[in-house]
């Protein structure tokens, strides 16, 4: 009589494989989450002083005049 053995083993390679998914998936949605960050202060912005003020304060910003 034969009996067939299954063993089931986690190498290596699956287990950083696993880690390595988790990790890129909380980096994903931290990247997110600041986008929508920036995104709502760049319309909040928008909204309280207007276009051209914002345009000023940014050219004003990068070039210092």
């Amino acid at each position: 009589m034969k009996t067939i053995l299954e063993t089931t083993k986690v190498t290596e390679t699956e287990v950083t494989h696993d880690v390595l998914s988790v990790l890129m998936t909380l980096l994903s949605a931290s990247a997110l989450l600041i986008g929508l960050w920036a995104a709502a202060c760049i319309v909040g912005a928008l909204w309280s002083h207007g276009l051209i003020s914002v345009l000023r304060g940014y050219v004003t910003a990068v070039t210092g005049f």
